[in-house]
């Protein structure tokens, strides 16, 4: 199925300093799939923060549906 994945802030690097790409990923994956398909496991990133479907914050273990935008957020600090 195809999806678009948009990556914010310091994410972006992984679509080579673009801000989205429509991907093909497998019927049903959930959204840690689909961010593994362009290269980005959100356990070995320090600062990742959290996965938006269709604009609504979701978990990442999440199933993607045909059409989705998948946005990931990278953790915010500040003071």
């Amino acid at each position: 199925m195809e999806i678009t994945i948009t990556l914010r802030g310091a994410l972006k690097k992984y679509l080579d300093g673009d801000n989205e790409r429509k991907v093909i990923v497998p019927d049903g994956c959930t959204c840690d799939e689909a961010l593994k398909v362009i290269g980005l496991d959100h356990k070995k990133v320090a600062r990742f923060g959290f996965v938006a479907v269709n604009g609504m914050k979701v978990m990442i273990y999440d199933r993607l549906k045909e059409g989705d935008e998948l946005k990931a957020y990278p953790r915010i600090s500040g003071g």
